[in-house]
């Protein structure tokens, strides 16, 4: 199996196909290699980009688009883009296998 670092193009690139929320700021994440990993959030909690996620409601809203998770998140006017996610590659190799 290949690494996700060494895939050539976005085609073969790892994708979140499936992401539950779970207790305690965990994600349960489906992969498109069949892999389902658990992804620790808490950690990201501190970075201002992920800030609004410390509210429990909004982070279980997560969803897959495009092959990664997100939040639909509007920032109003600060500079910051729409939305929150987070990258796929990140979601899998900081998981720990289910």
């Amino acid at each position: 199996m290949k690494d996700f670092l060494s895939y050539k193009n976005s085609d073969d690139m790892i994708k979140a196909m499936k992401v539950e929320p779970l207790n305690d700021y965990r994600l349960r994440v489906s992969f498109s290699n069949g892999e389902v990993k658990i992804f620790d959030f808490k950690p990201k909690l501190e970075f201002p980009a992920f800030a609004p996620l410390k509210n429990k409601s909004f982070f279980a809203s997560v969803k897959t688009r495009k092959g990664t998770a997100f939040w639909s998140y509007n920032w109003g006017n600060k500079n910051f883009a729409n939305d929150i996610d987070i990258a796929p590659e990140r979601l899998y190799s900081d998981g720990v296998p289910e």
